[in-house]
């Protein structure tokens, strides 16, 4: 009987290992961990490996987006949004508010929520504000769900995704 019970805590602390993302870069100093449900989805970097971007899904409702760029060079936080939202190849929609500051021993950041006619979103931005042998790091974590997804539930998905970010320089 005591196998059988421990043969069932094995396998349910082990699904509920298996059942998240977890993503380490090394190269670009973050970590991220998405929860169950979540697939994983492309990986692509530039061939002079100087930004790279993976893509997750959740069914058909929700998708996110990181894209993560190395600099030799300090990235200012409002210059990198405005790169960012004015790249029409991202396709941002309209902010419904304004930004809210984040920052971390190694880091400064911003998150704002946007909106279109389709889509909500959330986004975080976040540059490094010291460097790791002589490179500077920036991220846009990216999340969007069909408008008529629950925002108080995508809120509080995100915001336990986002929570889990880490830059280790």
């Amino acid at each position: 009987m005591k196998n059988i019970v421990f043969l069932i805590i094995v396998l349910l602390m082990s699904s509920a290992l298996y059942s998240q993302i977890k993503v380490e870069n090394t190269t670009y100093k973050f970590q991220i961990d998405y929860s169950k449900g979540w697939n994983a989805g492309s990986k692509v970097e530039t061939d002079k490996k100087d930004v790279i971007n993976y893509s997750f899904t959740k069914s058909d409702k929700m998708t996110s987006s990181i894209i993560a760029f190395r600099f030799t060079v300090q990235t200012n936080i409002d210059d990198l949004i405005y790169k960012l939202e004015k790249d029409f190849s991202l396709n941002i929609p309209e902010k419904t508010n304004g930004y809210k500051n984040l920052s971390g021993e190694v880091y400064e950041g911003k998150q704002a929520d946007y909106k279109d006619s389709e889509t909500i979103e959330k986004i975080y931005y976040y540059t490094t504000t010291k460097d790791s042998a002589g490179e500077f790091f920036c991220y846009m974590i990216r999340f969007i769900a069909d408008g008529k997804y629950n925002k108080t539930n995508f809120d509080t998905e995100v915001s336990n995704i986002a929570g889990t970010f880490k830059i280790k320089l």
